[in-house]
């Protein structure tokens, strides 16, 4: 149960900083015990990362108040292409839940920057927590498998 905790807090925080390597940690967890399934392992990896990227996701909501985005965004040109990527993600979940899942599971566009765009546009929170969730945990569980692979 201790490390369960220990990978989970280890997620959030590698979610919050970037510099702590998630592959890395759960990789050197993996491969020191035999207590955890991977799939368990991924889940609850997993499961801090996407809390961590909560922090980015809600810090990222309040971008555009900050008085220099404002100045930005104040163009009819920049107005026009945000009401554009906000009511794309906000009217089709479907396809923003795809999009984060992907994004998740390939890091293809990079999870950490579809946080803060999520935020950004406001996407809807459920289906950004979840789309991440599914696509972190098969991103994890793939990795795991490839390291039992190396390691057995």
């Amino acid at each position: 149960m201790r490390l369960f905790l220990l990978t989970f807090g280890f997620g959030a925080v590698s979610a919050v900083i970037p510099i702590f390597n998630m592959e890395a940690y759960i990789s050197v967890v993996y491969a020191s015990t035999d207590h955890y399934p991977a799939l368990a392992l991924a889940f609850v990896g997993s499961l801090g990362q996407n809390v961590g990227k909560l922090v980015w996701y809600f810090i990222c909501r309040g971008a555009l108040d900050i008085p220099w985005l404002k100045r930005q965004m104040a163009t009819p040109k920049r107005q026009a292409q945000y009401e554009r990527w906000r009511d794309f993600i906000q009217g089709r979940p479907v396809m923003s839940g795809l999009l984060t899942f992907v994004s998740a599971a390939i890091g293809f566009p990079p999870f950490f920057a579809m946080a803060m765009v999520a935020g950004t546009l406001r996407m809807n929170v459920f289906v950004f927590f979840t789309a991440g969730l599914l696509g972190r945990t098969f991103f994890f569980w793939a990795w795991l498998l490839g390291v039992g692979l190396i390691f057995n």
